[in-house]
């Protein structure tokens, strides 16, 4: 098979890696403009082609985010940083097709996160809550009709998935329960604020969820239930006050040692050790229910 050398093209909204053979053309997007810096890419990349740059902060606010970069030399399209990336900044296409190479060879697993609506409980009364605070516009109300919210009828929800993270706002503001989320990352964030400079919002300024706020006294409090631990508030901290934990990534079952080494980097070696404990005990469950199968139908 014969292949060219990848190519690499920058700009500012993107980067983009094209590798093509005679039979095959791969082509690796990461939208600079959906992508917040959070480093997870980074971290868990197993051929180390992804680097990140430094924010910068400007008395105290957020003057430039963390930069992501990717070594054409290096990358060899496998697609961890696609099933990680927590803003959907990141694709794949192979032949013009959308397509996950580490799934499909199920070497990862499939994410568990959702969103859904259920468009029989909608009422206007609610005065397009949802839409209104999605944090990334994630959310379009249809309404038939003009005139006052109040007197239209909801027609449909849309929700585009490219740009949802998860973040179950717009389930907690719903006042009719007509929306689900399944947050795809469980965790633990804790803020130290006595090491927070005076005036700076850094972190409040890169949060995706729009989850950090100043309290009465100008420190940084954040709302866990909705963080999406995507980490782009510790990145950016410039006095390392911000500690986050990821302890849970819902995904579907896989067998592969490259997941574990990946959940390893992203959570902690307690919470690989604590999924292979499960996964071992399931397998004992499961050998125990067969064993006492085959007892009841040897004394049938």
């Amino acid at each position: 098979m014969v292949s060219r050398a990848t190519v690499k093209v920058r700009s500012r909204k993107k980067v983009a890696l094209e590798r093509a053979t005679l039979s095959t053309r791969q082509v690796l997007t990461l939208d600079s403009e959906l992508c917040i810096g959070c480093g997870i890419c980074e971290r868990i990349c197993p051929e180390k082609a992804v680097t990140k740059s430094s924010a910068t902060v400007n008395e105290g606010r957020l003057a430039k985010k963390c930069q992501i970069d990717i070594d054409a030399g290096k990358c060899h399209f496998c697609g961890e940083c696609v099933v990680l990336c927590p803003l959907n900044a990141i694709k794949i296409e192979i032949d013009g097709k959308e397509r996950i190479p580490v799934i499909e060879s199920e070497a990862f697993p499939k994410i568990i996160k959702d969103i859904s609506v259920d468009i029989n409980l909608c009422n206007p009364v609610c005065k397009l809550a949802c839409q209104e605070i999605c944090p990334t516009k994630a959310v379009k109300v249809i309404t038939d009709g003009e005139g006052p919210i109040e007197n239209r009828k909801i027609v449909n929800v849309q929700v585009y998935k490219q740009l949802c993270i998860f973040c179950k706002k717009c389930e907690v503001a719903c006042p009719l329960g007509a929306i689900n989320v399944v947050k795809p990352i469980n965790g633990i964030i804790k803020v130290n604020t006595s090491l927070c400079p005076e005036k700076c919002q850094a972190c409040v300024d890169v949060c995706p969820s729009k989850c950090i706020s100043l309290d009465k006294e100008g420190k940084p409090f954040v709302d866990e239930e909705f963080c999406i631990y995507c980490g782009a508030c510790q990145e950016v901290c410039p006095q390392k006050a911000i500690a986050l934990e990821r302890t849970r990534i819902l995904h579907s079952e896989i067998k592969s040692g490259a997941w574990n080494e990946a959940l390893e980097k992203l959570t902690s070696y307690k919470t690989l050790v604590k999924e292979l404990s499960v996964k071992c005990r399931k397998k004992v469950c499961t050998r125990a229910s067969a064993v006492e199968a085959s007892i009841v139908s040897a004394t049938k």
